[in-house]
């Protein structure tokens, strides 16, 4: 086989395009790995020289330190001291050289002292003499590091005296063996790694000291600061910056440095290694792998011939292909004339099962058969179709008169034949009478089908009828409608369900009354049913040869197995139509009507049940909240009146220890209230007898503690009828629960009063015996400290001071104890000189501000003290919480009198009470609760609110009388 000329160009331009692929791609990888290479070796050189860096900063820096110690050494500072006094002292010089001749000892190699004017004194060891290769470290002023075959450090130091005056300097050179060897180890790097330390330039000079490390020793040169290529690395480094760079060093060759900065000494440092030496191994390997790379590309190219080879000989099997493919195209195009025939056909059906529907008449349904029959056709354009149904007949639009040519077929439904379809042609032409036969047998079963479907489902509307007003009539029967409603509605859904609403009557009676459909009932149903199913009903004949039995069907409606009432439907007498199934629909909507009353009746019973529970819970909230018996009372008009079977004319009075509580009238829109409380003298204390009251009906007695102490009665004005035993109930429950109440407030008042005595015995007790007794033993031990002191015992006469100091400290706080749990001030003088007592009190003890402030002039009228002691007691309370929880440094007690509205307010600047939600009034801590109580004993609201500035208010307010 052999290649044209147009295969080769292809050959040859895919064998380039392959080699400048593969070229690149190679190019790439050795990029890349020669970036990676130079990044990792610029992170090991980093690493090291960041290692040398620290390590000659710690040598530096410790000799530098052992310098300026030596320069502070008191016998060194003493013998110059004595020299410069007395220049001929030859002790202080003995002493002086013993010092100096011991530094050697002490890692010093050479050291030298001189005096004030630069005379030495002494001095030890041998200075290097090669000081033309060191480094200055300017940052440390007369501090070099020289290089005599190893590192040196040379520092010269003033010594001064006590009063930092200038007696004399030390000089000294400590060799730094560790430095020399770390800086000499640049052979383990590599052939060409250099080790560069550098000091600044001098002002205006452009170069720069350098000590140079390399495999063959290290060298001392001056290199310039900058190049003609650009800054060196060394710059940077001096600069205070570190890194690693890539760049042509002094000798223009390209290397790898790492530079960074000897910050504390003022020096730079770099690390390099030439990029030769680093990219020989890959060189050393390149020649080899450009052999792979040439032995690659030609396989390539010789496997890229292969595959053109086999897409040249898919090629021409293509053409071949192509040219077989033309013949059948041939042959398809004959088949595909006889396919459309029968996608016509197929169409036709399909359009025609898609457009009929139930919803349509039987003539929609025949015009959409004969519009889609007559293009299936062969000749549509000749062809006419007929359909002939129960003695209708439809007929196309292009009707011909010389009908010569049929096909027909027969429609049956349910087995009985009751139609056809016909199609004609007018003149003589060929039929495809199979197909076509086919095709007009398909469409007749398919209308026959469809008027079955369409028979069901005109029995199934009537009884969906039937099913619709049940559920209609079943869900409009709510128990908060009455009679009239409820047979409304069975009116608006009954009459559309009959077979003829528009001469159809109904009636309900039910115990007694008379609730019959009107004129506009039945035109609602008449628009309903015509605009629902205006094609059900053919014609009266119909109906009337059906199973009819009459125009009046009735059916009972019985309610406890009594019956109470009839539901009615009519019909004129010249028309009786109604049918079994309509006589079954009534008698349901009777029964369902029947179970609704019986319903009612116990939705009623369960009312008034309902409303005497109501009643107790409400009256037993209320008094677990309220204090006063008259809210209490209140409480109990406002629930007992409307759960009563009359209470628009009910009364209900309370007597109560000699007191008598009468409420008001009640109606709809207005809660009886209490209308009168007026003292009972003289009255006896029995129950109520028909005599003295014959309108009372039920009453019940309260006892508290087997004690009758009042009762509770209700009655009205004039006879009415009572559920007597229901109501008495009502009431006996009503009186128990104020038994509770007064029992429970008594059992609170006794125990507030036996705290109060407790708190006044506990008081007293500490304030007469206790705090007299603790005084008497601070005195004594006063009197023992004077004798022990007299006695000249003085180690034991602090501990007797001591004993009397916290004596004292203990009367104190006792007296401060009695003070809170007795207070004296309020029984002596009321309540305002006592809460200014407790402000000052409060202020001098926790050493805070508490000021306390009285806005008008307040005259509390207070049997047996008891409003002022409660007063106080939630003033003391709030003050103490604000201390210890709150924090508090400012506090403000003010009490003011308006308008009748006695106001005591509690204001602090703490952190808040964390123990109050002010969204849901939530409280704990036992001493709020009884804060709680004692308001509530006054009939007062209490309040915790936070303050917009921070802080707590607690705030008081009552009515006064």
């Amino acid at each position: 086989m052999f290649l044209t000329r147009d295969d080769r160009k292809i050959s040859i331009i895919g064998g380039l395009l392959l080699l400048g692929l593969t070229l690149t791609t190679g190019f790439a990888v050795y990029s890349a790995m020669r970036q990676q290479i130079e990044s990792v070796l610029g992170r090991g050189l980093g690493v090291a020289l960041q290692g040398k860096a620290l390590l000659i900063e710690s040598l530096v820096q410790k000799g530098l330190a052992d310098t300026r110690a030596l320069a502070l050494r008191p016998f060194i500072v003493q013998s110059m001291q004595e020299l410069n006094a007395q220049p001929h002292n030859d002790s202080a010089l003995n002493d002086l050289t013993r010092n100096v001749n011991s530094l050697t000892q002490a890692g010093f190699s050479a050291a030298i002292v001189y005096d004030m004017n630069g005379n030495p004194l002494s001095h030890v060891g041998h200075f290097s003499e090669n000081q033309s290769q060191s480094i200055p470290l300017k940052k440390h002023g007369n501090t070099s590091i020289i290089w005599d075959e190893q590192f040196i450090l040379r520092t010269s130091k003033d010594v001064l005296d006590e009063e930092q005056r200038r007696i004399g300097s030390i000089t000294t050179e400590i060799k730094l063996p560790q430095l020399t060897r770390r800086f000499s180890e640049i052979r383990s790097i590599g052939e060409t790694g250099e080790f560069i330390l550098c000091a600044p330039p001098e002002e205006g000079e452009l170069e720069m000291p350098c000590l140079i490390s390399q495999i063959d020793g290290v060298k001392f040169r001056y290199l310039k600061y900058v190049m003609e290529g650009g800054v060196l690395p060394i710059s940077f480094a001096l600069d205070g910056k570190s890194g690693v760079i890539a760049v042509k060093d002094y000798r223009q060759v390209p290397v790898i440095e790492a530079y960074a900065p000897l910050r504390a000494i003022g020096l730079g440092m770099i690390l390099k290694l030439d990029e030769e030496e680093l990219f020989k191994p890959i060189t050393r390997q390149l020649k080899r792998i450009i052999l792979y790379l040439a032995i690659l590309i030609i396989a390539e190219i010789f496997l890229l011939n292969w595959f053109i080879r086999k897409l040249i000989k898919s090629e021409r099997e293509a053409r071949n292909a192509k040219e077989t493919a033309e013949q059948f195209s041939i042959e398809l195009r004959h088949k595909e004339i006889e396919l459309s025939e029968r996608l016509k056909e197929i169409t036709c059906l399909y359009e025609i099962r898609r457009s009929i529907g139930l919803e349509l008449s039987v003539d929609n349904v025949c015009q959409q058969i004969i519009e889609h029959l007559i293009p299936a056709m062969q000749y549509p354009d000749l062809a006419t179709a007929m359909i002939e149904l129960d003695g209708r007949r439809i007929i196309s639009s292009n009707q011909n008169q010389n009908l010569v040519h049929k096909l027909e077929s027969k429609i049956g439904v349910n087995g009985k034949v009751c139609g056809h379809l016909s199609v004609f042609y007018p003149e003589n032409k060929p039929f495809l009478v199979m197909e076509e036969q086919r095709l007009i047998d398909a469409i007749t079963d398919d209308l026959a089908r469809w008027l079955e479907r369409k028979q069901v489902d005109e029995l199934l509307r009537v009884r969906l009828k039937e099913i619709t007003c049940l559920y209609e009539i079943r869900r409009g029967m709510g128990l908060e409608l009455s009679i009239d409603h409820v047979c409304q509605n069975i009116f608006e859904n009954l009459i559309p369900a009959m077979q003829f609403p528009e001469i159809t009557t109904v009636v309900v009676e039910v115990n007694g009354k008379r609730f019959t459909s009107t004129n506009q009932d039945q035109r609602f149903a008449i628009k309903l049913h015509a605009n629902m199913h205006s094609d059900d009903k053919v014609c009266f004949e119909c109906y009337k040869k059906s199973d009819a039995i009459g125009f009046v069907l009735q059916s009972k409606i019985s309610v406890n197995n009594k019956v109470c009432g009839h539901l009615s439907v009519f019909y004129p007498e010249d028309q009786p139509f109604l049918v079994l199934e309509e006589q079954r629909l009534i008698d349901a909507i009777a029964d369902d009507l029947a179970k609704w009353l019986e319903r009612k009746q116990v939705d009623e019973l369960l009312r008034e049940r309902l409303k005497e529970i109501s009643c107790l819970y409400e009256i037993r909230r209320g008094i677990g909240v309220e204090s006063s018996i008259d809210n209490v009372c209140q409480n109990i008009f406002e629930n007992l009146i409307p759960a009563m079977q009359f209470p628009e004319i009910a009364t209900a009075i309370i007597e109560l220890d000699g007191w008598r509580f009468t409420s008001g009238k009640c109606s709809q829109d207005l809660i009886p209230q209490l209308q009168s409380k007026t003292k009972v003298i003289n009255k006896t204390r029995d129950q109520w007898r028909a005599e003295r009251d014959p309108a009372c009906t039920c009453w019940s007695a309260i006892s508290v503690n087997g004690t009758v102490c009042g009762q509770l009665r209700v009655f009205y004005p004039a006879d009415k009828p009572f559920l007597v035993q229901e109501e008495q109930k009502l009431v006996n429950a009503v009186a128990s629960d104020l038994e509770s109440w007064l029992e429970r407030k008594r059992l609170e008042r006794a125990l507030v009063f036996v705290a109060e005595e407790q708190a006044h015995t506990i008081g007293q007790e500490l304030h007469d015996n206790l705090g007299q007794q603790i005084a008497a033993i601070g005195y004594q031990a006063r009197a023992l400290e004077k004798q022990i002191f007299a006695a000249g015992n003085e180690s034991m006469a602090p501990v007797a001071a001591s004993i009397a100091s916290q004596a004292q400290i203990a009367v104190i706080h006792i007296k401060q104890i009695a003070q809170g749990l007795l207070p004296f001030e309020l029984e002596a003088n009321g309540l305002i000189p006592a809460l200014q007592t407790l402000a000052a009190r409060i202020a001098t003890t926790y050493s805070i501000i508490c000021n306390f402030s009285c806005k008008n002039s307040i005259m509390i009228n207070d049997e047996n003290n008891s409003l002022a002691l409660n007063l106080y007691r939630i003033a003391q309370e709030a003050v103490n919480n604000a201390i210890r929880h709150g924090k508090a440094q400012h506090i403000t007690i003010s009490l003011a009198f308006d308008e009748g509205i006695l106001c005591l307010s509690i204001c602090d600047d703490g952190s808040g009470f964390a123990g109050i939600d002010t969204n849901h009034k939530t409280i704990s801590g036992m001493g709020i609760k009884i804060m709680q109580y004692r308001a509530k004993q006054l009939g007062a609201k209490l309040e915790f609110l936070p303050r917009n500035e921070g802080g707590t208010e607690v705030r008081l307010e009552m009515r006064m009388a």
